[in-house]
């Protein structure tokens, strides 16, 4: 699939560098009664928790609350990741602020990391092969199903499945939710994987895995910002060396587009926009760009 080749090239090109502010770890202190589960190749531990805790969005402009859920539970195909570290991106923000039409209840969050702790049943030995349990992984925001015409192509971002069902359904690819509510079995939908949890289920084609080497929290913008900005320039703007470049916006994604082209070009401009205003101008003088612009300002060089 074409998600893991980048994120090794990503990661080879130590293209993860982010404020770890942005980044919400998985909370250590929740303590759980575990559940028998049957040790095989195919399961992390010979218990489980019995529950776990996720962030649920129910409706727009109001807090998260934290709940409970039954542990959710992969199907074929399929991997159960116990959670580390999960960024914020503004899109969950739009999904939060009802800008954007999803299913509520719903758990956000989509840049994570975390630890392979679990197979779906009938998953392939391939799969888990590759995936074996204990694997440090970083997830894709956008799940490829790895059968559908776009996926057989290496196309990941148009995965039919991944729009015709989590996006316009809030599941995954046999049309249902993992996530329960513990006190009365309600289902809750699912954002990408719903990864502002402690654990969440995601299609192995989905993660790749991350070298014990690289920090959880700095590593789980890779499955989302990192390699937006990089088809941004790489695929879309096919920006090669010696290009002069302007970046307009230096959020998550504009950030990660300073980081990608600093070695391949000898010219950039950036604009950051308010509310990153001054911040951004710095972050930008400090990347060796050119030319910096606050947002509203008729002059260069700032």
């Amino acid at each position: 699939m074409a998600f893991s080749p980048f994120i090794r090239r990503a990661i080879s090109s130590k293209l993860f560098s982010v404020h770890k502010s942005y980044l919400l770890r998985s909370p250590s202190t929740f303590h759980h009664a575990p559940t028998r589960i049957n040790h095989s190749p195919s399961s992390s531990y010979s218990s489980l928790p019995s529950y776990m805790r996720a962030a649920v969005f129910s409706e727009p402009n109001k807090p998260l609350t934290i709940q409970e859920f039954h542990m959710p539970r992969p199907k074929a195909g399929e991997v159960l990741i116990k959670i580390k570290a999960c960024g914020v991106c503004h899109s969950d923000l739009h999904v939060m602020k009802g800008e954007i039409p999803f299913p509520s209840p719903c758990v956000v969050g989509h840049e994570i990391t975390g630890e392979v702790v679990e197979h779906g049943p009938l998953t392939d030995r391939k799969t888990i092969e590759r995936l074996p349990i204990g694997a440090h992984v970083v997830g894709a925001f956008i799940m490829p199903c790895g059968n559908c015409s776009y996926c057989s192509k290496g196309h990941d971002d148009l995965c039919e499945d991944f729009f015709a069902f989590n996006r316009a359904k809030g599941t995954l690819y046999d049309g249902e939710t993992r996530l329960f509510l513990h006190k009365d079995g309600k289902p809750i939908y699912m954002y990408s994987m719903g990864g502002l949890a402690e654990y969440c289920v995601t299609p192995a084609h989905g993660v790749s895995i991350l070298p014990k080497s690289l920090p959880y929290t700095e590593s789980a913008i890779l499955g989302c910002a990192v390699f937006t900005a990089y088809g941004a320039m790489a695929h879309a703007a096919e920006v090669r060396p010696g290009d002069s470049v302007a970046i307009i916006g230096i959020g998550g994604v504009g950030s990660r587009e300073e980081i990608h082209v600093r070695p391949a070009i000898i010219h950039t401009q950036a604009i950051p926009f308010l509310p990153q205003g001054v911040e951004g101008v710095r972050f930008c003088y400090g990347c060796g760009d050119h030319w910096c612009y606050g947002c509203g300002d008729q002059r260069g060089g700032l």
